[in-house]
């Protein structure tokens, strides 16, 4: 079930389709991650570095600012009169408050401040007011003030009550010891968030650590801070990395030279390869919904535009019959190459059918016409359709006839001879057709061809021209001897079945004098001018009627009673007669093997001096010939002779004078033989299937065409109205009428 599914060409190629997508996007996604990672650590790197040198500048700023308020503040001459006050005055005393709490009112960062008087042991706390030394709450800033060991306009850590401060201490003068100082304590959470702000990430770190590695601001984290002062002693420049159990930290630092401070602005490693993971998976994510979306597009659209495929692959699965050894589970595109190539040889076998189809539509129109003698108005219509003849001014009919036939029945096969008549018919066709005329060649059955020729009326020279090159032709190529005659001019609408006898009975005069010429119809003219009368003429219809029954005592009897009607007569009048006598016998027998060889008639009659001597040589001519037309048959040659005999039937069905003796006498073989014969090989009597091949030709005739019943019955060799009918009924238990209706209809609603 999956895998036909898989062979559909609109799957196949979405899943090619989104397979290259997939394989293309993916190391595609990867990479730009990567990248994005490369970048964005950079970035991160650079933002850190200038944000830690900002902080550093803004830290200096405030830091300065503070130590400039504080110079203000210690200069203040309130508070210069209070240090150098050396007795009691409380108006001093109160002005040198009122001027410190001034002060601290407009800086928040400040704290608390003190004003230490070293001479007089006094101390103004900003917050207590001024008490003795032994009274003052910050004894570690007196300890710091006294030991003088405090640097000069520098900040230093210091601690009250647990709460560590940033203090700044003020002395008189840098380098001199003094006896007045000024101390600021500075809130190192306020500084810190002024500096650092209050929204920093807990993947974020930033802290400022003197030059022994003590926290000045920041988070407390004495490991931290150990790592970040030791690393930045190690490595020169100012990224850093620090490694912790579970952590590691991107660092980067700025310095506070007036300070001697380092500014550490660290980011934690993992963090950022979390945010970059994340990022990286997200574009994963969108990238695949993004496949899915466009593989969607690619099957929506591969089904479109290539559902049509699969549909005619189906198509043709069961239209077309393919061999059973063909694989099923083929791709759609080789069931459509192996369909077309099916259907490609369908159509070649059925043009081929068409081909024969109309080769049978033109031999059926042409015969009817060679045989009714005038074409009718349908076959009329096809001939003017499909042949050029209808164009043309006059119309010759020409016969092609094959010398020595028996012999050439017995050197070849049926579909041979087929096949043989067949190029002499092409031969005889495109040697004509060279030039102005049209031929359409028939072949007749039997020992003949028929070639209806279409031309001028002064094409007749001409045409025995080229009826000479193509019976030249023919047997330089086939090596088969011909005799042709052609007939004079006539109309189209002219009866031609009179014409096509008279020109097939020209071809025997070959028989006179052995000539190989093209013989006209003069030439018969002047053949029957010297004809006797008719009651002088000797009469040889009785020997060859008794000659085709087969009974040779008889026929030998008949001939002698025939010869004693001129014995006795001078020689030239004997040999007139022998003459005209001899072509009348012999001519009906030119298919037979004992006339072949003999050559002309005039040649026998100088070979014999006597009468009595030709008398003898026509006496065993007789026998012969009678023994012929029953003689035994082999059983391959007896299938032949029938074959032939109904390819003769096929093509004179038309005629209506087409009978068992007409057959018989077409083959040089006695009647009771030929229907003895008949019956033999196909079980069935030769009257009967020739009625049999009419009705059938009827039938055909009823569904195919839309002539009326008498024109089929006409066409199909029928000579009266109640024979037709009475047959059709016989075999079909229907009228002519009722079959149409019934097949017609049948072929309609089909």
């Amino acid at each position: 079930m999956i895998k036909p599914f898989f062979h559909k060409t609109y799957i196949r190629t979405f899943l090619f389709l989104t397979g290259i997508l997939i394989f293309s996007m993916i190391p595609f996604v990867y990479f730009l991650s990567a990248e994005f990672a490369k970048y964005s650590m950079l970035e991160v790197r650079g933002n850190s570095q200038n944000e830690v040198d900002n902080l550093a500048s803004k830290a200096d700023t405030i830091l300065g600012n503070l130590k400039s308020y504080g110079l203000s503040m210690y200069a203040d001459q309130n508070i210069q009169n209070w240090f150098f006050n050396t007795g009691e005055d409380p108006i001093v005393d109160r002005l040198a408050q009122i001027a410190q709490s001034n002060f601290l009112s407009t800086e928040p960062l400040i704290q608390r401040s003190y004003l230490i008087n070293l001479r007089s042991g006094l101390v103004v706390d900003s917050k207590a007011g001024i008490l003795p030394f032994s009274r003052f709450a910050d004894p570690e800033m007196l300890e710091q003030v006294q030991a003088n060991k405090h640097p000069y306009l520098h900040f230093f850590n210091h601690s009250l009550n647990g709460t560590d401060q940033l203090a700044l201490l003020l002395p008189a003068t840098p380098e001199k010891s003094s006896d007045f100082y000024l101390a600021l304590l500075i809130d190192k959470t306020m500084l810190s968030d002024l500096l650092f702000g209050q929204s920093l990430s807990s993947e974020q770190d930033i802290r400022i650590l003197d030059g022994n590695g003590g926290l000045i601001l920041g988070k407390p984290d004495e490991t931290l801070s150990g790592r970040l002062y030791q690393a930045a002693r190690q490595t020169q420049g100012t990224a850093l990395e620090v490694r912790l159990p579970h952590q590691k930290w991107f660092v980067h630092t700025a310095q506070l030279p007036y300070e001697d401070w380092t500014v550490y602005y660290s980011n934690e490693y993992h963090i950022l390869n979390r945010h970059l993971a994340s990022y990286r998976n997200r574009l994963i994510e969108d990238t695949i919904l993004l496949l899915g979306i466009v593989s969607l597009l690619f099957f929506w659209s591969s089904r479109r535009s290539l559902r049509a495929l699969t549909s005619l692959s189906e198509k043709l699965q069961r239209k077309v019959k393919f061999p059973t050894s063909r694989d099923a589970l083929k791709p759609d595109i080789q069931w459509i190459d192996d369909g077309i190539e099916a259907l490609l040889d369908n159509v070649e076998h059925l043009h081929a059918s068409m081909r024969n189809q109309s080769e049978l539509v033109r031999s059926e129109s042409l015969s009817q016409w060679a045989l009714h003698g005038t074409p009718g108005p349908n076959n009329a219509e096809y001939i003017r359709r499909n042949t050029k003849l209808a164009s043309c001014e006059a119309l010759f009919l020409a016969v092609i006839r094959i010398e020595a036939f028996s012999v050439f029945c017995e050197r070849y096969d049926y579909p041979s001879r087929k096949l043989i008549k067949y190029a002499i018919r092409n031969i005889a066709e495109e040697v004509i057709g060279a030039g102005s005329l049209a031929a359409e060649g028939l072949d007749m059955g039997g020992d003949h061809l028929l070639l209806l020729v279409g031309g001028r009326e002064s094409d007749g020279e001409p045409l025995r021209n080229r009826l000479m090159e193509a019976r030249e032709q023919t047997g330089r190529i086939l090596n088969v001897d011909t005799t042709v005659a052609v007939s004079n001019a006539y109309e189209f609408e002219a009866n031609i079945r009179t014409v096509y006898d008279h020109i097939y009975e020209l071809t025997m005069l070959r028989f006179l004098k052995g000539e190989s010429r093209i013989f006209i119809e003069n030439d018969y003219e002047e053949f029957m001018e010297g004809y006797p009368a008719a009651s002088e003429a000797l009469d040889a219809t009785e020997v060859i009627r008794t000659i085709r029954s087969g009974r040779q005592d008889l026929a030998v009897t008949v001939l002698r009673q025939q010869l004693r009607l001129i014995q006795g007569m001078p020689s030239r009048e004997w040999k007139l007669h022998l003459t005209y006598f001899t072509y009348e016998l012999l001519k009906s027998f030119t298919k037979s093997s004992a006339t072949q060889g003999i050559g002309s008639v005039h040649q026998l009659l100088d070979r014999y001096r006597t009468l009595e001597d030709f008398q003898i040589w026509l006496e065993d001519v007789v026998r012969t010939l009678a023994e012929g037309t029953d003689a035994p048959k082999s059983l391959s040659r007896k299938e032949e002779i029938v074959a032939e005999i109904k390819e003769y039937v096929d093509n004179h069905l038309h005629d209506e004078q087409l009978s068992v003796e007409q057959i018989a006498g077409n083959f040089s073989y006695s009647v009771s033989y030929v229907r003895q014969l008949f019956k033999e090989i196909e079980n069935v009597s030769l009257s009967d299937y020739v009625l049999r091949q009419r009705i059938e030709r009827v039938k055909e005739k009823l569904v195919s065409t839309s002539l009326s019943v008498l024109e089929i019955a006409g066409q199909c060799g029928f000579l009266s109205k109640g024979h037709f009918f009475s047959s059709f009924k016989k075999f079909t238990d229907l009228t002519p009428k009722q079959y149409r209706e019934i097949h017609v209809g049948a072929e309609g609603s089909g």
